[in-house]
Parts: C-alpha cells; sequence; structure tokens
C-alpha cells in the first residue's frame, strides 16, 4: 500500500501505522512462551496470521482440549467514566479463564479481541498490558488477537474486549456432575468483588446515588484463580465439581454443575459477602437475597468436594492463599438440581 493510500484510510478514521506499532510493542514485551507444566510451546504468536501452539500430550491417557470465550460486560463503560481502565484486562481473562477452571482444565493459550472507535495508545498499553500479564499469571500465552479500529461502530473513546480461551484436561480427571453425590461439602472461595457481572444494575444505581466512595471496590478486577490446577493435583478424588458464580448468582450457576435429584442447602450467614458489598446492596434499597440471582455476593467460586475430606481441602486452599470456607451441603431430593438457603 502506498503513502497515499494509507493516508486516506487515516482521512477516514483508521490509523493503521499506530496500529502497527502498537503490535510490534506487543511482541517486544516477551517474543516466546514455554508451557510452566510442560504441556507445549509457542511455535508462532503476536504478529502472523494465525498462532501455532505444539502440545506435549505424553502425560494425558485420555486428552480433552476445553475453550470459553467471553467479555467484560458494561463494567467496560464504568471503567471509561470512571477512567480506570487499567484492571479490564484482567476482567476479560479472568471471565474465560475461570470456566476453563471449573472442568478441572490447565489453560494453554489465550486470545484476544479489542475493537474500537480511535485507537488510544494509552488506553490499549494499559489493556494489553494486564491481559499479557493476567495470561503469565494464570500460566499461559498470550497465543495472538486482534485490534480492531472502527469508527463509527464505536464512539471515540469507547472500546470492547472479547476474549478465547483454549486448555487440556485429561477426561478421567474432569470435574463435573458425575463425580458428584449426597453429603458433598459446598466450599466457597471469596471473589474479589463483583468480578464482571451485575453492572447494568450496578450503573442504574450509580446514576440514581452516586457513591465515589466505592469506585476502587467497584472496578476491582476479577479474581483469576490460578491455584485450581493445584488443588486438583493434591486433592484429585476428594475434589468433585467447580461453579463459576458470575451472573445469575449460586442459584444460578450451582445448579449447572451437581446432577438432578441432589439438592444444596446454603447456610446464608456464612456467605462471605464483604460488609461494603453488603452495605451498597442496602444503600439502593435491597437485601442480600433480593439480588442473589444477579451478584456472587463475594463468593466467586464454589468447590464440591467430597464431606469426609473438606477439612484438608480447605487447609490446601488457605495455604495456597484462597479465602476458603464450608457454606452448605448437598442432599438427595427429587426433581431438577435446586438451591435452598436456611
Amino acid at each position: 500500500m502506498s503513502d497515499g493510500s494509507k493516508n486516506l484510510y487515516k482521512d477516514a478514521g483508521v490509523d493503521t501505522a499506530k496500529g502497527d506499532s502498537l503490535v510490534d510493542w506487543l511482541q517486544a514485551k516477551k517474543p516466546s512462551f514455554t508451557h510452566p507444566r510442560g504441556l507445549g510451546r509457542v511455535v508462532e504468536g503476536i504478529g502472523g496470521f494465525a498462532g501455532l501452539f505444539s502440545m506435549d500430550l505424553s502425560r494425558f491417557k485420555n486428552p480433552t482440549l476445553v475453550a470459553s470465550t467471553d467479555g467484560v460486560g458494561t463494567k467496560l463503560l464504568l471503567g471509561l467514566s470512571e477512567k480506570i481502565c487499567d484492571g479490564l484486562g484482567q476482567d476479560l481473562v479472568a471471565m474465560c479463564v475461570n470456566d476453563l477452571y471449573t472442568v478441572g482444565a490447565t489453560p494453554l493459550f489465550f486470545l484476544d479481541y479489542y475493537a474500537t472507535g480511535a485507537l488510544d495508545e494509552h488506553q490499549f498499553r494499559q489493556v494489553l498490558s494486564a491481559i499479557k500479564s493476567s495470561c503469565e499469571v494464570c500460566g499461559m500465552a498470550l497465543l495472538g488477537g486482534e485490534t480492531a479500529e472502527m469508527p463509527g461502530l464505536y464512539e471515540k473513546g469507547h472500546f470492547d474486549l472479547a476474549g478465547f480461551v483454549v486448555g487440556i484436561v485429561d477426561d478421567s480427571r474432569r470435574l463435573g456432575p458425575t463425580n458428584v453425590k449426597p453429603g458433598d461439602t459446598l466450599i466457597s472461595l471469596a471473589s474479589s468483588g463483583f468480578h464482571s457481572n451485575g453492572y447494568s444494575l450496578i450503573r442504574k444505581w450509580l446514576t440514581e446515588k452516586p457513591r465515589p466512595d466505592l469506585r476502587e471496590k467497584l472496578m476491582a478486577p476479577t479474581k483469576l484463580y490460578f491455584e485450581i490446577p493445584e488443588l486438583l493435583i493434591r486433592h484429585q478424588e476428594a475434589f468433585h465439581a467447580l461453579a463459576n458464580i458470575t451472573g445469575g448468582g449460586i442459584s444460578g450457576n450451582l445448579p449447572r454443575v451437581i446432577p438432578d435429584h441432589l439438592h444444596a442447602v446454603i447456610e446464608k450467614d456464612k456467605l462471605p459477602t464483604p460488609e461494603w458489598m453488603r452495605e451498597f446492596i442496602q444503600f439502593n434499597g435491597s437485601e442480600i437475597m433480593d439480588v442473589e440471582d444477579v451478584f456472587n455476593l463475594g463468593v466467586g467460586m464454589v468447590a464440591v468436594v467430597d464431606g469426609s475430606k473438606s477439612a484438608e481441602f480447605l487447609s490446601s486452599a488457605r495455604e495456597l492463599n484462597l479465602e476458603a470456607a464450608v457454606i452448605g451441603h448437598l442432599k438427595t431430593k427429587e426433581g431438577p438440581a435446586t438451591v435452598e438457603y436456611t
């Protein structure tokens, strides 16, 4: 393409030279990757038309690939209005990789999609730096992605994010409903806040009753549960299932990982809801159970664990610096899987 035609495209609102320079910056941050658990390496990553990852499957009897995709949702709009965008990259990675952990998978690589009306170099570097560092925390590669500048589709200064993660699990070690039984213990792994769910309601509340004192807490990045693979290694037989508590709350997500004819009994007083979260909900005229199907209430994950091994699981989780607590148990009950609060 000639310089003249590049200028024509720039006149239309697309700066390809800036986009190329940001890709070069991203490539220079870490050009190679070998998986920390010896599961493979990047052959070709950022900068090509497609990413290549060479896997080592020697330790798997029945390797199964696991994939997940997600975004950050309307938390992006709150981040833009509050000018707090540095945690949104972690939100994106966490919303994808935390789903992967629920089947017992180890993440291999991640791809992102960043779309904007006009590339803002500072904003891009903030978000992509957080994506890259979050991938490193989780022991996976940022294999590639897409940066799209689309004037007219997005307002200047606005952007959207989507993420895609691929991992692997040995099918015989997969977490899920087939492992779950009556008497299993429900263990909460605390959240870092509201994570990235319920922000349409949060933004509505903030419009009606601003809370500048809570801006940092409301924009806290979604927790990365990178400790889960280690818990799986330590408690392979006792760790039965794992629910990621996203939109829909515990009652909307826990039944997805327990079979029919089982009933989850949860003690309300044992939920690790932070006081600031409880106060914020009540400040807006609601009670905790009114919004149980919207927010995580401080519970980021619920692990379903063999009741006789729950003490050892709790000890390991706390040793790995996870804030863990028993919040309930499973019992037999006819019909579809349900959740009851006592």
